[in-house]
């Protein structure tokens, strides 16, 4: 048996165009995006980033994601302050974005909670008609 990290962690991070929950409460990611291929550029896409932190201890935490892509200057967000009770074993968040997309390349959403990089979901963009 596999012993659970004792720092939070991420369990998931994971680009999509909508959520849905299930009848016993269980997160639906529907048309999940991992490649997007577009006609022109710039553009910016509208998408889902559902992720999950598993770990973390009860009290005040700050959460912050921050979206960089080839081109676009990192501009980090303020944090938001969470508030993890007692007895939960995780949490799950979908934040909507509207993405700029300046050059092809991989998009990335860097999670951190009290300002430690727990880890990233990324989708990668090309144009229409080339190569991957």
């Amino acid at each position: 048996m596999t012993s659970l990290p004792k720092e939070p962690y991420l369990k998931y991070a994971i680009f999509c165009r909508g959520t849905d929950e299930g009848s016993e409460g269980e997160l639906i990611l529907n048309d999940v995006v991992d490649l997007i291929d577009l006609p022109r550029l710039p553009e910016s896409v509208d998408l889902n980033l559902a992720f999950c932190i598993a770990g973390g201890v009860p009290g005040i935490h700050h959460l912050m994601v921050a979206i960089k892509g080839p081109g676009t200057p990192l501009d980090p967000p303020p944090t938001q302050a969470i508030d993890w009770e007692e007895g939960i074993l995780f949490q799950r968040w979908i934040k909507a974005f509207r993405i700029p997309v300046q050059r092809p390349g991989l998009h990335v959403a860097a999670i951190l909670l009290d300002g430690t990089p727990l880890g990233e979901g990324s989708f990668l963009v090309r144009l229409q008609g080339e190569s991957s």
